[in-house]
This record gives structure tokens, sequence and C-alpha cells, in this order.
């Protein structure tokens, strides 16, 4: 197989599951809708396993490991400063409800740096980092 031919199959298993979804959250079945995305990632799968050409290479890697460092930076960053500003907003205004999402938002920041953390440390001692 081609990478055209991999390009059109993955058109082809992302519509087949939206529709799937689609029919599945307008009948309320969810069991056919997680059986759509579990049959379509099992399909994908397989049709990488008999793609033929390289379909990552370092260049690749290492633009998607810029990018995801970068979205996290502008992620946590973000849902840190609208935590605080919540936080804020909720004392001032003497709202429970807002100050309480901000504290949601401020520990979602915070499992985010640690998770972060965690994988950054594993995975520098993984790919053999001696220090």
């Amino acid at each position: 197989m081609n990478f055209k031919q991999f390009k059109l199959a993955r058109i082809f298993v992302a519509m087949f599951i939206g529709a799937t979804v689609a029919i599945a959250s307008t009948t309320e079945n969810t069991l056919l809708a997680l059986a759509a995305v579990v049959i379509g990632m099992a399909f994908m799968i397989l049709v990488r396993k008999r793609t033929k050409v390289i379909l990552s290479d370092e260049r690749t890697e290492k633009i998607a490991g810029t990018s995801a460092r970068f979205t996290y930076a502008i992620h946590t960053t973000f849902i840190a400063l609208l935590s605080l500003f919540l936080i804020i907003n909720g004392k001032n205004t003497g709202d429970a409800f807002t100050e309480s999402v901000g504290t949601v938002l401020s520990f979602t920041a915070l499992l985010s740096v640690a998770i972060y953390a965690l994988s950054y440390q594993y995975f520098n001692k993984f790919y053999g980092d001696d220090q």
C-alpha cells in the first residue's frame, strides 16, 4: 500500500467513525459509538502495518515534540492564569462557584505540570541520559 492509498483509507475511516458516532448519538446508543471507535482504531492499525512507506522520520518526530511542548506551555499557562482570575474574582464577588471552578482549574494545571515532570524524567532515563 502506498502513501496515497493510506491517506485515502484514513479519510474513509474518519468518515465511518464520524457517521457512526453521529448515528449513535442521535439514537443515544453509546455502545455503538464505542464500537465504531474501536473498530476504526483497529482498522487503522492494520492499514498502518501494511503501508510500505516510512510514515515518520526524525524531522517529523522533532516537529511533533516541539509542537507538543509549545502546546503544553500555552495550555498550562492559560489554565493557570484563568484559574487565578477566577479565584480572585470569586473572592471579590463572594461567588463560591466561581472560586471553586478556579480552584479545580488550578489543580488541573498543577496535575499537568506534575505529569509533564514525571514523564520527562522517565523518558530522560529511558533514552539513556546518564546524569
